[in-house]
This record gives structure tokens, C-alpha cells and sequence, in this order.
């Protein structure tokens, strides 16, 4: 199968489910391409049953100086099946990536210069597209790929995610992933610098086990990027550990995996509207860090770990959700804390990352009031593997709103896309959302953040029964908590929704734990239960609430 186009050339080889019959150099014709310049292809593979997932087929494209790229319909995509796509540009990696209406940003990892590679999704409808445009605001070297996969659970398909950036080297590797759910499938990404004039055979080596339907690249005057895709079936959920890759070139690549979660799995967290109309008390913390409690947040690493933080220190101590003994005690290094108002857990580009909320505005210690704010990301500590104390240190994402300086007490990280929400706080109970853009800028560069929605708390003549002062996302992602000086709430998502219309729902009033200045709410990462914790008076108890 030859086709031909100018200056761009590939390569297609045969590899497990491929379906080209041999390695060679597969010139491209204009009539399959997305444009003047474009490569095109479809990679298509008997589907091979994977627990209730199966793979379907892969397209990919490719050219240089574009600024878009078309990428065809898997074949054989059907209502309900799940796209992944793997968008590769070189050389102008402050480029923004844009996807068609209806896809999910997902994450991206980059070198300083050479390479970025972004990952999105969507859920095939019954109306889909024969391809896809993606835009990039800069022209550059740009390659990609989307693939079909069936029997992923169309609601939530995403259980977990992870990748990052190599430097100089011959390895793929990534950050270890941890899975929510039993018999998902783990999509790998491997995407690489080429400066060979042709592409050579079996360009990238996926990890153990996995099989790999595209292994290709795309060539233009001596430049260009190798790239493949490659699943694996995951057995019981839980920590998968990492999934590193190799290819026989030294050069710099980004290596990716998203976990599929399967129709019908038995997922670590489960849903219920229903909650005990009592709450226990779990214990009292005897830490003498924790003087000034302002958030929970559960551990993604350490089953049966929250962590609690003080407004202004720069202390994290991890303690029991079984009675609220210490487990661990950090140093937050690299920061100096002005209003630290709230706490979150989720995924980051090695793994797992503890999110802080420098958002206070009020009693900010400076400047007072401050008009720009910071989220701190922190890498977790392992406490089950014996990580108990040290300084973590704070990487800086520094934010503006998009309209006038507010209070806020609640930061909430999506469980799966890594989306780092603010909800303010209003004495009124008119409380602003607001997210940051995705994919998060450079390190220390100011953000605006994009405003979601407006939410209406209940009020009485209690000004402080409606201030929002913390708030979580259900690990299913469906649904999150909010809470009040006073109040819990629990804002739910229509079945089959998407997240963010939850903010839209009407508050749902849950178990009220009895809290003078309940200022910190988490639910358990197996979504059966909820914690709170007040901020006065001490000692500091650690209350719970189960779900019926």
C-alpha cells in the first residue's frame, strides 16, 4: 500500500493487531490526507475481547507546519465507544492545542522546547463525525492519533491517568498509576523525537504485556516524531505501578497511560444517595502541628490517610481516618503561605499530588487584601511505604479571576482530568466557580481562571450558615460536597451527566455534624462515607458520616 505526498513520508509497520502486512516506508496520497501537506491513515485490528473492553481500530496524522490536523473515524466506532486522542507537536511547544466540539482535555506533558503531546476523549454518538479537526495557535510539526475502544463505561470511562516528560533518553518511562476499578484496559502513548530522513522499523518498544495496533512516525526534511499506541488488560484495581516503555534512539519523548474503566466494574467507589442521620466521632487529633484546622484531604496512595493543614503554617500531617492518630508529619518547603484555606488530593504529572489553596482573601497575612492567589501543588508522601516525615516541596501556580478579586475557602480537584476548581465564599450564599485553564501553564506564570458557574447557597438570618468554606468531587466524579460554617451539601449530577452540571443541581442538605466553624469536608476515596473537621474549638475531632 503506497501513497504519495511532497515531502512527507512514513513508515507503518506490522505489529500484533497492525493491519499493514509488512514494515516499509508507506508514502501517502493527497486524496487520504487532512490537507495540502497532511499524512492520513486508519489503523484498524480485529477486535480482541479485553475483559468487557475490546479494541477497535486507530487513524492517524501528520504534517509539517500546520496548525491543524484532521484525524479520521476510527473504523468500526460506534454509539458509545470511547476515542482517545494523542495530539504530537514539535519544536513550538508553547503552542495551545484546541480540540473539536465534544472532547475532554485530558492532560499534557512537554519538554522545555522539543515535544508536546496532549490526551483527550470523548464518548462516540450516535451523529459521529467522519474526522476530526485539531487546532494549534502556533504552526509547527504536528502528528496524532485517535483510537476506538468498546465495553468502556460510557458515564465515567476515565478511571485514572498519568505520564510525563524524558529528557535525552531511550526510555518511556512513567509515573506509577493506581486504578479505582478491576478489568479496565491501560492505553499507552508513546511519542518521540526523530531527526533520521526515514522512519525506521519498530520505531518505540511499548511496556511488557501490552499490545500495540500503531507504531509509525512522520518524517519531513530530516525532522520529524515516532509514535505508537499500545493497551494492555489491568487485572484488580489498585496500585498497577509504572509502565515504561523503551525505543532504540536516545531521544527526548513523553510517555502516557490512561486507564479505562469497564462497563459494569466494581469500582473501589460507589454512589448513594443516601446518608446516615448521625455522624460518629473518629478521634481527636493530638498532633501539635495542627493548630488552626482549614481542610482534609484523603490520601490517593495510603488507604485510611486524611491530611489536615493550618491556615497559615506550612505544616501537613497525615493522620487515621480509623481515630485520627498521626501517621505522618511534612514541611512544606518552597512556599510561604499567606491565607492556606483549603486542601485536595488528585492526579499530577508524577502520579499523585496534594493541592493547596493559597485563596484566602480576608485574613490574608499579606498583602491585605491580596488581589492575586495561589494553588501550590505538592507531590504526596508514601506514608504506607514508610514516607512519614521531610520537607515536600510546593510547586507554585499563581492566579488572577477574570473579574474582580474574591474570598474563597474551596479548591476541588477532578478525580480523573486533574481540573483544579475554586468556589468562593459569600456570607449571602453566592458563591462563584471558577477553574483553571487546561493544560496548566508553566510552573510560576500567572493565570486568569475561567468562570463555570454561579451556585445559591440556603440562608437564614445566620450569616454564617451559607459561606462556603470547603468542598470535594466524589471519586466517581459525579457529584461533589460543600459545606458550610453550619451546613453539608451535596450538589448531584443527572445519571450519565457530565460533571460539570452538578454545579446547576439543586443542593441537597446531608447530616449536619454539629460544627461551630466547620471549615473541612472529604469524602472517602470509596465514596461510602464523608469526614468533617471544625476549625474551633480544640481539640480538633475527626467526625464521620456513612452512607445507607
Amino acid at each position: 500500500m503506497k501513497f504519495f505526498n511532497r515531502n512527507v513520508s512514513r513508515m507503518l509497520c506490522s505489529v500484533s493487531l497492525l493491519a499493514f502486512a509488512s514494515c516499509g516506508p508507506q508514502e501517502l496520497d493527497t486524496a487520504s490526507g487532512p490537507g495540502q501537506d497532511g499524512v492520513s491513515a486508519e489503523v484498524g485490528a480485529t477486535p480482541q475481547a479485553l475483559s468487557t473492553i475490546a479494541y477497535r481500530s486507530s487513524s492517524t496524522a501528520g504534517g509539517s507546519t500546520r496548525t491543524s490536523l484532521t484525524l479520521a473515524k476510527p473504523a468500526g466506532t460506534v454509539a458509545g465507544d470511547v476515542l482517545l486522542a494523542r495530539i504530537i507537536n514539535r519544536n513550538v511547544v508553547a503552542a495551545v492545542a484546541t480540540p473539536p466540539a465534544g472532547w475532554t482535555f485530558l492532560r499534557s506533558d512537554q519538554s522545555a522546547s522539543q515535544i508536546k503531546a496532549w490526551v483527550f476523549y470523548k464518548v462516540a454518538t450516535a451523529s459521529e463525525p467522519t474526522s476530526y479537526d485539531f487546532t494549534l495557535d502556533l504552526a509547527s510539526y504536528m502528528a496524532g492519533s485517535v483510537s476506538a475502544l468498546s465495553g468502556v463505561d460510557p458515564t465515567n470511562p476515565i478511571d485514572a491517568q498519568t505520564g510525563q516528560k524524558n529528557g535525552t533518553t531511550a526510555s518511556f518511562n512513567t509515573p506509577a498509576l493506581t486504578t479505582n476499578t478491576a478489568n479496565g484496559v491501560a492505553v499507552w502513548f508513546g511519542s518521540q523525537l526523530w531527526t533520521g530522513s526515514a522512519c525506521p522499523a519498530s520505531p518505540i518498544v511499548p511496556p511488557a504485556g501490552f499490545t500495540e495496533p500503531v507504531d509509525t512516525c512522520l518524517v519531513s526534511s530530516s525532522t520529524g516524531v515516532l509514535y505508537n499506541v499500545a493497551y494492555k488488560e489491568l487485572g484488580a484495581a489498585g496500585a498497577q505501578g509504572a509502565f515504561n516503555g523503551s525505543s532504540p534512539y536516545p531521544n527526548t519523548n513523553t510517555a502516557q497511560v490512561v486507564a479505562l474503566r469497564a462497563v459494569g466494574a466494581s469500582a473501589s467507589c460507589s454512589v448513594g444517595d443516601t446518608f446516615s442521620t448521625a455522624y460518629t466521632t473518629q478521634g481527636t487529633v493530638a498532633s501539635t502541628a495542627i493548630v488552626e484546622p482549614s481542610g482534609l484531604a484523603a490520601s490517593r496512595l495510603t488507604p485510611g490517610v486524611v491530611y489536615v493543614h493550618n491556615e497559615d503554617t506550612t505544616a501537613i500531617v497525615g493522620i487515621s481516618t480509623a481515630n485520627a492518630a498521626t501517621l505522618g508529619t511534612f514541611n512544606v518547603s518552597n512556599v510561604t503561605p499567606a491565607d492556606w484555606e483549603d486542601v485536595a488530593t488528585g492526579p499530577c504529572p508524577t502520579g499523585q499530588c496534594i493541592y493547596m489553596g493559597d485563596i484566602g482573601r480576608s485574613s490574608a497575612n499579606f498583602p491585605t487584601p491580596p488581589s492575586t492567589f495561589a494553588v501550590y501543588r505538592i507531590p504526596e508522601p508514601n506514608i504506607g511505604a514508610g514516607q512519614t516525615s521531610g520537607n515536600l516541596t510546593a510547586t507554585a501556580f499563581p492566579f488572577q479571576y477574570p473579574d474582580t478579586p474574591k474570598d474563597a475557602e474551596t479548591i476541588m480537584v477532578h478525580p480523573t482530568t486533574g481540573d483544579i476548581y475554586i468556589v468562593t465564599k459569600s456570607y449571602a450564599g453566592a458563591s462563584k466557580v471558577y477553574k483553571f485553564p487546561q493544560p496548566l501553564p508553566t510552573p510560576g506564570t500567572m493565570s486568569t481562571l475561567v468562570f463555570v458557574a454561579n451556585i445559591q447557597l440556603p440562608t437564614t438570618t445566620d450569616t454564617n450558615y451559607a459561606a462556603a468554606t470547603s468542598g470535594n468531587i466524589h471519586p466517581c466524579a459525579n457529584r461533589f460536597l460543600l459545606r458550610t460554617y453550619r451546613r453539608v451539601y451535596e450538589f448531584r449530577a443527572a445519571p450519565g451527566a457530565a460533571f460539570e452540571t452538578a454545579f446547576a443541581a439543586t443542593p441537597v442538605a446531608l447530616t449536619d455534624t454539629v460544627e461551630g466553624q466547620g471549615e473541612a469536608i472529604e469524602y472517602d476515596p470509596t465514596g461510602t462515607a464523608y469526614y468533617t473537621m471544625s476549625e474551633s474549638p480544640s481539640p480538633f475531632k475527626l467526625k464521620r458520616v456513612v452512607r445507607q
